[in-house]
């Protein structure tokens, strides 16, 4: 049997500052996916971004090159020098506008003014790659796993479509249908491109991948309505993200990697370390409801506090208000738009609770992160959260913040005033979601059966 070599593409993350629920789980794969295959007998997977058509792999070289653009990214503000600011700083403060203010002073996660030469020192570092001769080239044996943005990498398909002509096999990771089935929470253009790339995904792809069966199912569903159904991706399944987050493999968390204001905040001997809501600032998170909810707890109980983790949206600008101007900001309630997988599982590790007041989602990393630290986990009662969550979560109702403020304070009324929550013992049978290990095994195997049934059935182009 002809052994396979496996390349996973992660073109939109590596070189991304971002790191939001894709993001974690690209890089997780990558870390993954190594020993999943040495355990099978296969040779390590190849890493590669996609460059003006060709899959280039990330050698220790690329790799630099790629995070200090990925640093340039999550926060401009800090890398581009003091100097080069000063101008723009001063038009963005004496226009008054609040529009040339996000341009040209990008917050976190956004490059603003500085997107023209961080796209050309993009350009230049992968010129350079392909000169090298760094371009993966397609054969028949090679499987080619997508599990990355690809609304936001759209050139990839015509790259990919010349590596399944030359008969490698093509397996795409999807994480929801969300801009189609909800298409009041991304606009009317993003719900367009993302329906483009679904279009892309059914019709280049072998075999489809998803986060959970939710989401497989609404593939599927989505696929039937097609006309000339013979011609897209007949295989459809799905996998279990993991849960665990990356930590130092010694030493202390806090030193010299999470920083003073995020340990102090959430420090062991915190009686009323934050509550915890891991989520980008997007309408369908329903952040909203989180603060309504407090708001109802700070009356009695001032002393609580709520920390939003997540980068900023672009459909976010009346909660960003309300929390700018919320009374409580910096004194009760937090946001980070930066955090490092250390600084979340510091903060996973110390909070009171975690927070997914969530409106829809694919799969609900979060719960699983919170469950992987042993945290209690508030979810709106949804039907992805139930089968996420199971019976290991407090379920809440959508939309009623009296609620989920009823929830939080049944929770603090149990728990030992004198103690923090973070020191609160979990008992030893838990429940454990399964690791990125695991995860990464499913999705191996998932693939490798694809694989495995075209080599049994040559004339089939998938499963």
């Amino acid at each position: 049997m002809t052994q396979p070599a496996i390349t996973i593409d992660a073109s939109h993350t590596y070189g991304s500052g971002k790191n939001t629920g894709i993001e974690r789980v690209v890089r997780n794969l990558c870390r993954e996916l190594p020993d999943a295959l040495a355990q099978r007998g296969l040779q390590p997977p190849k890493i590669a971004t996609h460059f003006q058509g060709h899959l280039l792999q990330i050698d220790s070289d690329l790799l630099q090159r790629l995070e200090l653009l990925a640093n340039w990214e999550k926060n401009a503000a800090e890398f581009v020098p003091k100097w080069l600011q000063t101008v723009p700083n001063w038009i963005a403060r004496a226009s008054g506008s609040a529009k040339i203010r996000k341009w040209l002073e990008p917050s976190p996660s956004h490059l603003g003014i500085y997107k023209i030469p961080h796209h050309l020192t993009r350009w230049n570092s992968l010129s350079r790659s392909t000169r090298q001769g760094n371009s993966i080239s397609p054969a028949p044996n090679q499987i080619l796993i997508l599990p990355d943005a690809y609304w936001t990498r759209r050139d990839i398909w015509k790259t990919v479509q010349t590596h399944r002509n030359a008969g490698s096999l093509i397996a795409t990771v999807v994480y929801d249908l969300i801009p189609l089935t909800y298409p009041q929470y991304v606009g009317k253009k993003r719900s367009e491109k993302f329906q483009s790339y679904l279009d892309q995904v059914i019709r280049h792809s072998d075999t489809i991948v998803a986060i959970s069966k939710t989401v497989r199912d609404e593939v599927q569903a989505y696929i039937e309505k097609q006309t000339n159904r013979s011609e897209l991706c007949q295989d459809v399944r799905s996998f279990v993200l993991g849960a665990e987050l990356t930590i130092p493999k010694s030493g202390s968390l806090q030193t010299h990697t999470v920083r003073p204001l995020v340990g102090s905040l959430f420090e062991t001997s915190n009686k009323h370390s934050p509550y915890l809501m891991v989520a980008s600032f997007d309408p369908r998170k329903n952040h909203e409801q989180a603060l309504d909810a407090f708001d109802v707890l700070w009356r009695s109980n001032p002393d609580l506090q709520l920390c939003f983790a997540g980068r900023s949206g672009s459909l976010c600008g009346d909660l960003m208000k309300r929390i700018q101007n919320h009374p409580k900001l910096n004194r009760g309630l937090w946001v980070f738009h930066d955090l490092s997988d250390i600084e979340l599982h510091y903060a996973y590790q110390h909070c009171s609770g975690v927070l997914l007041p969530s409106i829809v989602e694919g799969f609900g990393l979060p719960i699983v992160e919170s469950l992987w630290h042993g945290r209690k986990t508030f979810a709106s009662d949804t039907p992805i959260h139930r089968e996420v969550g199971g019976k290991h979560c407090e379920y809440f109702q959508l939309h009623d913040a009296q609620a989920l403020a009823i929830a939080i304070q049944a929770w603090e009324s149990t728990q030992d005033t004198a103690t923090p929550h973070s020191a609160t013992k979990s008992s030893p049978q838990r429940f454990m979601p399964i690791t990125w290990r695991q995860s990464a095994s499913q999705l191996l195997d998932a693939v490798l059966d694809t694989y495995n049934a075209r080599l049994a059935s040559p004339t089939r182009r998938a499963a």
